[in-house]
């Protein structure tokens, strides 16, 4: 059977339970918090599979790196403002905050078309991560099953980088294949009572591959699929704590297959709606040599859930040159029970707004589109809340919260 056994101390374990919300939380900065990135994407509220254009399209559906004739390039800036906040069971312990006032979400690439006949190439950089810190205050962590209230510093670095390649089989039918290099090394200091308490660096690389398909139906609708298999996650994770020796361990996790389906048209005159669903399915993973809060002797099972999301929109065009839209997406949790014991019982709970997957999220959002000869200028506003809870004589016990306002702009040269 298998067996779970910490390998460092109970109050360090204990430590770590606590602290999953934490050791991630940086990384909302590194848009890791978004299953969507690119100007076009963002202002349709998430329905990427069949509004992404130039090299956006690479992460959502690299079929549409020829939903426009000529070759451009584009970048996205969004400031966004962040509150995470968890309320745990213990009534003498505040609410933990993290607030980031202003996360400049970003993202650049471009498509290159009309010199290899019906090819089409892109590609899409994102920087996530340059180094800065976010410095958390006051923040309850669990310490041998007692919350107390501890000083944390995060920093993040990283980058998504990706290229992909479209071929028109027809006029009205293209695919698409894509693949996006995913790096990110994140460094976690924390102190309780002004004493250094634990580091942890953790550093983590994955390459994803998708394929996509775009179907135009006369002038009536436009058709996307995109697929996207299973891929491995590696970390490398290396602990101090209360002053002893580093230990290093190495972990591997996975993302999920991926499913989606989206649909835009124009029947209704000025109005263009558009509908996207799309459906990850997580099957058992294992953790191997290191689970999220403690060192695994072998291997442990893991159980997620399938997870389901869904846009429904609609553009709006006040003139031929400009496009209102509106949208209202969806995204189920992927987390379930976590790690289980040889008995079928919970050993950690994998929930926590560590992980904006494991939030049930909805995003509300706003755009505007303008058109020109030279470019395309997109404006856009979205609300997200997400929220997730995780029962008692659980680790990670607790009400977790998270808002964001994000207010971006988008260029696309034409």
């Amino acid at each position: 059977m298998r067996r779970l056994k910490a390998s460092f101390t109970k109050k360090a374990r204990g430590t770590l339970i606590g602290l999953t919300f934490v050791c991630s939380a940086h990384k909302a900065r590194a848009n890791d918090i978004f299953d969507y990135q690119g100007a076009y994407t963002h202002a349709s509220g998430g329905a990427g599979v069949t509004m992404s254009r130039s090299g956006e399209a690479i992460l959502h559906n690299p079929a549409n790196l020829w939903a426009s004739p000529t070759s451009d390039a584009y970048v996205d800036f969004a400031p966004t403002n962040l509150k995470y906040q968890v309320t745990t069971p213990s009534p003498n312990i505040k609410p933990g905050t993290i607030n980031v006032p202003v996360l400049p979400l970003t993202s650049v690439g471009g498509s290159v078309k009309g010199y290899t006949g019906p090819l089409s190439f892109g590609y899409m950089f994102v920087p996530t991560g340059v180094g800065s810190t976010v410095k958390v205050e006051d923040f309850p962590i669990a310490v041998n099953g007692q919350y107390q209230t501890a000083t944390i510093n995060s920093t993040q670095k990283g980058f998504r980088f990706g290229i992909g390649s479209a071929y028109k089989v027809m006029p009205n039918l293209c695919l698409g294949f894509s693949i996006m290099n995913n790096y990110s090394s994140n460094s976690t200091k924390i102190s309780v009572g002004g004493q250094d308490f634990l580091e942890l660096e953790n550093k983590s690389s994955s390459l994803h591959l998708a394929l996509g398909v775009r179907y135009e139906i006369a002038s009536i609708a436009t058709l996307g699929f995109i697929f996207r298999p299973s891929t491995d996650m590696h970390y490398t994770l290396k602990l101090k704590a209360l002053g002893s020796d580093t230990q290093s361990f190495y972990r591997r996790d996975y993302r999920p297959t991926l499913y989606g389906a989206g649909v835009h048209s124009k029947p209704l005159g000025r109005f263009e709606p558009y509908l996207q669903y799309s459906y990850e399915r997580w099957t058992p993973a294992t953790f191997y040599a290191q689970a999220p809060t403690q060192a695994v002797s072998g291997t442990a099972p893991v159980e997620y859930l399938n997870t389901h999301s869904y846009v429904i929109g609609s553009r709006y065009a006040l003139h031929a040159s400009r496009h209102l839209s509106f949208a209202y997406s969806h995204f189920t949790k992927n987390k379930g029970s976590g790690i289980m014991d040889p008995s079928g019982q919970v050993a950690m709970q994998g929930r926590g707004a560590q992980d904006f997957e494991a939030l049930d999220r909805t995003h509300l959002t706003a755009g505007l589109e303008l058109n020109t000869k030279p470019a395309d200028w997109l404006i856009y506003s979205s609300y997200i809340h997400g929220t997730a809870e995780s029962p008692e004589n659980t680790p990670s016990a607790g009400f977790y919260e998270m808002t964001a306002l994000m207010v971006g702009l988008g260029y696309v040269s034409k």
